[in-house]
């Protein structure tokens, strides 16, 4: 098979779309209805970045690369890459609502863009190869994939530069990403202005009932999706159907992820695993009180939280 699409350089934006939670639910739905749920989630990523003109780079796992600006770069790459990651998120929302009707989990999804000079073409050899980009701004787009929380937009510093007044966004964080020597600013996407205004909805976990709590959690830190093998205990203050708060005995960068074992709590005989995801951590006495979001949802552990927060509520 000879090698079309020579090599080339370029610039382009990339954007990557990660289901969250999605391993650990893996394990508490059958197979084909896993598959079904992927299926669903790619179809409807794919026919958003086809609609907005983006390339499909490859499918990974449960997420999706999708490239603005190659085999052909027009002027408006940008723009089109972030209404096609706030159309994402919007489709997802209609994506749950059939999910509930069906009595199906419902799947969150967190988002990347990176924009720089990448290598585009056909790489491989005469036996296999594939057109797609290589260079900084695609690992930089997976690393910053990472710290998106369920529903979330995230920048990188040269897509937040580039899209000048046309973008309004957040919070503004400043991380330690692997393979870069220097911390990372990460911009939250809430709205494109061009060329009309769409805004990136709001997945609000503080509108639900919230129980006031007193029992101590194990905590592991979570690196690049591997456990690491250091404990460390908090104490939770109060939680809720999709996170908690927590007094923690050091500070945690915001979007670092945490395993949390809450098993003596909720009369289990095994620990009952939770991944969450920092939102804030501030200083408190002599511990920091940081706010978590579960991102796990619809999954056996989860809703044990729920059923727990429902039962203090109502006795149900």
């Amino acid at each position: 098979m000879r090698k079309s699409h020579p090599v080339v350089g370029t610039q382009a934006t990339i954007l990557i779309a990660d289901l969250r939670g999605f391993s650990t639910l893996m394990d508490s739905v059958a197979p084909t209805l896993m598959v079904e749920l992927l299926d669903r989630f790619f179809g409807l990523m794919a026919g958003i970045v086809d609609r907005h003109g983006g390339l499909v780079d490859k499918l990974m796992g449960d997420s999706i690369m999708a490239v603005f600006g190659v085999p052909t770069r027009r002027a408006d790459d940008l723009i089109r890459a972030l209404n096609c990651a706030v159309e994402m998120q919007l489709g997802m929302i209609d994506l749950n609502r059939r999910s509930e009707t069906l009595g199906e989990p419902r799947l969150y999804a967190g988002i990347a863009l990176s924009t720089g000079d990448v290598m585009a073409g056909c790489f491989g050899s005469d036996v296999y190869n594939e057109y797609t980009v290589i260079g900084t701004p695609v690992n930089l787009a997976s690393r910053i994939e990472g710290y998106a929380l369920r529903g979330q937009i995230l920048l990188s510093e040269a897509t937040f530069r580039a899209a000048g007044h046309a973008i309004q966004v957040g919070n503004v964080n400043e991380v330690q990403v692997k393979g870069r020597s220097t911390p990372v600013m990460l911009y939250e996407l809430k709205a494109v202005k061009e060329p009309r205004m769409l805004r990136v909805p709001t997945i609000e976990i503080r509108k639900t009932p919230r129980i006031l709590v007193d029992f101590p959690v194990v905590f592991q830190r979570v690196d690049d999706k591997r456990i690491l093998p250091e404990r460390f205990v908090g104490q939770v203050n109060d939680m809720g159907y999709f996170g908690l708060c927590v007094d923690l005995p050091m500070a945690l960068p915001p979007y670092s992820e945490v395993l949390m074992s809450l098993a003596p709590e909720f009369g289990l005989d095994g620990p009952l695993e939770v991944y969450a995801r920092v939102l804030r951590s501030l200083p408190n006495r002599d511990r920091f009180r940081t706010n978590l979001q579960f991102t796990t949802i619809d999954t056996p552990g989860h809703r044990r939280i729920k059923q727990y927060v429902d039962h203090i509520l109502w006795g149900s």
